[in-house]
């Protein structure tokens, strides 16, 4: 074959092969992942049927992201800073952090050992003290360091484009806040779980600090080894039947445990239902389905654990402390203002 008719015919075949692609014909087909006989499982389709259960590996990858890029952005803002100032960025920190964090006072300090004295053990209390003034004086220099970053960055008007991850949620179920409030928190709870009462506390505060402007949504996910739990969710459904779910959602998280059925019955009498009414409803197992259905619904959108947290669709898993709630509704709220979200959000400290 001559030289010219070999490239023609080269030409030819890969023209063939991408004509496809060019001329928007027929798609590559979908790259196997397993296959039996004739038969393919494609990728597409195992994503189809993961849904939604990596939620919790991109909310901690997007966590990872966000902290780094925080930190480039302080590192950014601090040797720009340190730059129009005429010093090093050691030299600034140290004025700016170092020579204004104070010892802490003597009283404070010893209020401090007095209560805690006993985690120290076998340490003597001048030692003890010196551990102490040192881990306060860590914790507010890293306050104070936060504060100088969120300064810089608000004096920049330093934006973060990095979006969470996050999932369209059917905020439905037992509701406290404002209907039209800007931010939902969707829970998914297990009342004989420890953690989800002192989440509970956590979320109390929320409605406080943030009144007018977030809504909670409880939904039932009783884990398997919570022989009480679904007994318990029933129970509060029950209530509500009465008017007073909120009022048994709160007094069940109030055992922090195992709750028995003398608890349900005394609870109850506490909130003064109708014994008859509630008995029946408790009995019947009206409410089964309902937090089969919570309980489903959290496992496809990638529950794995109790507390759960859903800010607008971004997850938090675990009780996570108040201040990491109020960074994200912070977020939530400048994101609902149309902006878009400062660095460093510290969260109110209201």
């Amino acid at each position: 074959m001559k030289k010219g008719v070999q490239v023609l015919f080269i030409v030819t075949a890969l023209a063939l092969l991408i004509a496809p692609v060019i001329l928007g014909g027929e798609a590559k087909r979908p790259e196997a992942v397993a296959s039996y006989g004739d038969v393919s499982i494609t990728a597409e389709e195992l994503d189809r049927a993961m849904g939604n259960r990596l939620m919790r590996i991109r909310t901690d990858e997007y966590n990872v992201r966000r902290s780094v890029l925080d930190e480039l952005i302080a590192g950014h803002l601090v040797q720009a800073e340190a730059k129009r100032r005429g010093v090093t960025a050691a030299e600034l920190l140290k004025a700016e952090v170092g020579a204004k964090v104070v010892t802490p006072a003597a009283a404070e300090v010893e209020s401090f050992y007095e209560a805690a004295k006993e985690r120290y053990g076998s340490l003597g209390k001048d030692e003890a003290i010196e551990q102490i003034i040192d881990g306060m004086r860590r914790q507010k220099s890293a306050a104070r360091l936060a504060a100088f970053h969120r300064q810089l960055s608000e004096a920049a008007n330093v934006r973060v484009m990095l979006e969470p991850p996050r999932l369209q949620l059917a905020a439905a179920g037992p509701t406290r806040g404002k209907g039209g409030a800007p931010v939902t928190i969707v829970e998914y709870s297990d009342f004989e779980c420890p953690f989800c009462g002192r989440a509970a506390a956590t979320i109390r505060k929320v409605e406080s600090e943030y009144a007018g402007e977030v809504k909670v949504v409880y939904r039932d996910f009783p884990l398997p080894g919570h022989r009480g739990a679904p007994r318990a969710a029933e129970a509060a459904h029950c209530a509500g039947d009465q008017g007073k779910y909120w009022e048994m959602n709160d007094r069940l998280f109030s055992k922090g445990g195992a709750i028995s059925e003398s608890d349900i019955r005394r609870f109850a009498s506490e909130l003064q239902l109708d014994p008859q009414q509630f008995t029946a409803c408790l009995d019947s197992g009206k409410h089964a389905a309902t937090w089969k259905a919570a309980q489903a619904e959290g496992m496809a959108v990638g529950v794995q654990s109790t507390p759960t947290f859903f800010i607008n669709g971004r997850m938090i898993a675990g009780a996570a402390p108040y201040e990491l709630f109020a960074k994200v509704i912070d977020e939530e709220l400048e994101r609902a203002k149309g902006g878009r979200v400062a660095a460093n959000a510290e969260g109110r400290t209201r």
